[in-house]
């Protein structure tokens, strides 16, 4: 495709050109007007392809007219525009590109290589993106069978100027083939849709969803359109319900979503400034406001938007779903003889075959009834690891709405059986979700479908982050650590798993989640007829949900004073053991990666220490601590074990670096520190030691520092910053001022650069480095210089969006020893450096940090104290401090 070398003069040369691009562009201008003033989706879409229809003919015209009459004639017999794809079917949205094919006559070649190279130039000087082909009949019937897309494509064809018998002709032609090939067309349609979503987002439930190509979006419309016009030559959806090829139900629930659908792609491409489908969060909240939706209910304006959005593209999903199992099935050979033969009958009414669950008719009347029947045929196909029939499913799904609102002590009964056992448990609850069985036993998850809370915290909505919040606890029974045994060990995991699935179903609703989500448990335990004992612990597990991440993550749990709090609070070691494995899975829900090896271990530390506390009140902590001391006193050689820095050392260690380590570590740490200790004086003041290593899953790097007389020499900072500057994401931070004023600081950080697959040597040369720049960064007092991450601008911006504000806040009641501070903001590269740097040029020491990093979201929590090591409590003080970190967040 190619233009004149001066637009502007090729323009004044070709009036035609610039009475078409003139007309198209004031065409636009008024569909856009009705647009804003809300005009029908499919009414814009109409008009623009009108537009664009008057344009091209206008083009198509003037090249007839500059030819000889003899060529003239020859192409108004013997060619045609035909346009195809979303051009095609009439729902063309703003910013589109124009799919036009020039069909000819085999004769006319030629004449229609000119013609297309001058349309061509012209069409793209009007202002439009052409995609373009020339192809005979034949040409285009041959394309059509190799490729899926040239072949979904020209189903949409239609004439826009030209040789209207011709493209008759195609059309008769093209549809005759397709039917000829039947299934095979469908499957090879189905499997081009799959790599397309494969692509561009397999849920539904993105954060920001791509309007044309992922999950339910508008190309899933357009292959239910493509698969039916395989079936029977017709893809106009109201043809198709006036045909009976889809129900009312259906057909109202298609239209609505492809409406919804084309007209938030309608608002996207008129407010950018070039073509894009993807829903990017300020566009959200853009056409939220756009399209009219409000605050209310709990609910900002862009969730209720959202919410909608994911409800229109799950409705979709769901038929695309159904319709293209059908249109592909193997409904004949072997199968189809054997099937009744060698499938067998399950009680109840439901015939297990090869592949599939089938339900009889008497199975199909107590599935229209009977919300226990849909527990139960789950139950079967995850038992016979089978799918559900298409039109058994679809039985379920119509009957579902109209299941009694009641719980029947039988559905009861049956759904507590149903989480009891985990092995296909996640699977099981997705499927009664997708068939609104699920919210008939627990309304609140109707309220919370498809409600995405707009924040850069969770990825999923709130229903399917709670359902793959128990699909996630079932996998830790093959973790080979504290977090699998524990899972595996637990008593009466189905009260786990419904908390789970209950967990955030208080989201969206005014006030705290947990305190609503409660009350949610308590209804829940009484539909379900659960004991007063079992009551109690699920609506603990869901007010509590949050206590064991926050007090892991955000405070110092060496102090024992603190865990003691926790014991009492969850009361019962199987209470602790339900809470620690709730916490986890909630965290593994959220994302990809969310929950690592690291966060497990400090969950666990926690959990040990509090069910130490629970187990025995005369098992007191000090006695896994006195365990562990003989453990790595076996391990010192001859005069070491009498070595009294070794003690000292030894006895002022936190638990959590003791039960986290194995004796060997903490006999070689204890070498280090005294190593530190010995060499700091006169001439060495101020000795430095840094080693590390890497965790099981290979990106989590563990890096320690031992530092003579080092506090209040801004060590936390430095460190902070050189790890950074290597392009490491920190995760956690901890400081201990240990015997003999030596400074003992952890950092756990996250290195892209590696992974499982990395070798040993590589990884210890990794580590070496590290070490090295963490080493040369203690007493230097020029910053750091931290790598430029791509598109990182654009994705602190998204992430701002979310509405959350910066805040410092700041306690001086919950340690008797240290002001803590705590930092609420979206993470960016450097940034627990420049906190920490303000913090030491405050004159402040930091004793003991939690830095919380979940996806974008950070809490940075510093325990400090002033140098002379009392408490800062004047508030003029604290308020210069809040002052201080304000002005790092904003300046960052």
């Amino acid at each position: 495709m190619s233009g004149s070398s001066d637009p502007s003069s090729d323009l004044r040369q070709r009036p035609a050109v610039s009475r078409a691009k003139a007309a198209l562009q004031e065409a636009r201008r008024r569909i856009r007007d009705s647009h804003e003033r809300g005009l029908d989706p499919m009414q814009v879409c109409g008009r623009l392809t009108t537009a664009v229809d008057t344009a091209i003919e206008t083009l198509w015209k003037a090249a007839l007219a500059d030819l000889p009459d003899r060529q003239a004639r020859l192409l108004s017999t013997d060619c045609a525009l035909v346009a195809h794809g979303g051009y095609g079917r009439r729902q063309l949205a703003p910013l589109s590109d124009i799919d036009l094919m020039v069909l000819h006559q085999p004769g006319a070649v030629r004449e229609a290589e000119q013609l297309t190279q001058r349309l061509t130039r012209d069409i793209f000087d009007v202002g439009l993106d052409l995609g373009q082909s020339l192809r005979t009949i034949d040409d285009a019937l041959q394309m059509a069978k190799s490729d899926a897309v040239v072949a979904t494509s020209l189903v949409e064809s239609r004439l826009v100027v030209g040789d209207a018998s011709l493209v008759e002709r195609f059309k008769t032609a093209y549809s005759a083939t397709l039917q000829r090939r039947g299934r095979n067309a469908c499957k090879q349609f189905v499997a081009a849709r799959k790599a397309e979503r494969d692509k561009y987002g397999e849920t539904v439930y993105l954060l920001e969803p791509n309007l044309k190509r992922s999950r339910g979006a508008l190309r899933d419309v357009h292959l239910l359109r493509w698969l039916w016009y395989v079936q029977t030559g017709v893809c106009d959806l109201d043809r198709l319900h006036s045909m009976g090829v889809i129900s009312k139900f259906d057909h109202h629930r298609l239209c609505s979503s492809r409406d919804f659908l084309l007209r938030v792609r309608n608002d996207l491409h008129f407010g950018a400034a070039r073509a894009s489908d993807t829903l990017h969060r300020a566009e959200q909240l853009r056409i939220a406001k756009a399209m009219g939706y409000s605050e209310g209910g709990g609910l900002r304006a862009v969730e209720r938007f959202m919410r909608d959005y994911f409800r229109h593209a799950a409705h979709v999903s769901f038929l695309t779903t159904r319709v293209a199992d059908l249109t592909t099935a193997n409904k004949g050979g072997v199968s189809r003889v054997l099937e009744p033969v060698l499938s067998r009958a399950v009680a109840g009414g439901y015939r297990v075959g090869f592949n599939e669950v089938t339900a009889t008719a008497v199975g199909l009347d107590r599935l229209r009834r009977m919300p226990e029947e849909a527990i139960k045929l789950v139950e079967v196909a995850r038992d016979t690891d089978r799918r559900i029939a298409q039109e058994t499913w679809y039985a379920v799904y119509r009957a579902a709405p109209d299941y009694p609102t009641d719980v029947s002590p039988e559905t009861g009964e049956r759904f507590l059986k149903l989480l009891a056992k985990p092995i296909g448990l996640g699977t099981a609850l997705k499927r009664l979700h997708e068939l609104a069985v699920l919210e008939r036993i627990v309304p609140a998850l109707a309220r919370t479908r498809c409600l995405l809370q707009f924040n850069q915290y969770h990825k999923f909505t709130v229903d399917e982050h709670c359902l793959r919040s128990v699909d996630q606890a079932t996998r830790f029974a093959e973790r080979q650590d504290t977090l699998g045994e524990v899972y595996r060990q637990l008593p009466n995991k189905a009260l786990l798993h419904l908390a789970l699935l209950l967990h955030d179903l208080g989201k969206g609703q005014e006030g705290d989640h947990s305190v609503t989500g409660e009350a949610i448990a308590r209804r829940t335990a009484a539909r379900l007829r659960l004991d007063d004992a079992d009551a109690d612990q699920l609506a603990l597990l869901v007010r509590q949900h949050l206590a064991m991440s926050l007090l892991a993550f955000r405070r110092n749990t060496n102090d024992p004073d603190l865990v003691a709090e926790f014991a009492k609070l969850v009361g019962t070691r199987e209470t602790l053991a339900k809470l620690f494995v709730l916490t986890c899975a909630d965290m593994a829900a959220v994302g990809p990666g969310v929950l690592n090896d690291w966060k497990v271990g400090v969950l666990s530390d926690l959990y040990l220490r509090t069910d130490d506390t629970l187990a025995d009140v005369r098992r007191p902590q000090e006695d896994r601590h006195g365990a562990a001391r003989t453990a790595v006193w076996q391990i010192l050689r001859g005069p070491e074990r009498d070595d009294s820095l070794l003690k000292e050392f030894f006895g002022s260690l936190p638990v959590s670096f003791v039960a986290g380590r194995s004796p060997g570590a903490v006999a070689s740490t204890l070498r280090r520190l005294k190593r530190v200790y010995q060499t700091s004086e006169g001439e060495h003041q101020g000795q430095v030691e840094v080693w590390g290593n890497y965790l099981a899953d290979g990106r989590t790097l563990e890096l320690i520092a031992a530092i003579a007389d080092g506090a209040g020499r801004g060590v936390f900072s430095a460190m902070a910053g050189a790890l950074a500057s290597k392009g490491l994401s920190i995760l956690s931070a901890e400081t201990t001022i240990v015997a003999h004023g030596v400074l003992l600081l952890r950092y756990a950080a996250e290195d892209s650069r590696m992974s499982e697959a990395t070798n040993a040597a590589e990884a210890n040369r990794r580590v070496q480095s590290l070490c090295a720049a963490a080493t040369s960064s203690i007493g230097r007092d020029e910053p750091p210089v931290f790598p430029q991450v791509w598109g990182a601008d654009r994705h602190v911006a998204q992430a701002a969006l979310t509405g959350q504000p910066d805040e410092v806040r700041i306690d001086t009641t919950l340690s008797d020893e240290c002001a803590i501070v705590e930092v609420f903001t979206i993470d960016r590269v450097g940034l627990l450096y420049r906190l920490a740097r303000a913090l030491h040029e405050l004159d402040l020491v930091i004793r003991f940090a939690k830095i919380a990093t979940s996806l974008d979201q950070v809490v940075d929590v510093f325990y400090v104290t002033e140098r002379d090591g009392t408490k800062p409590t004047d508030n003029d003080r604290l308020e210069t401090v809040r002052h201080q970190l304000m002005g790092v967040l904003e300046a960052a």
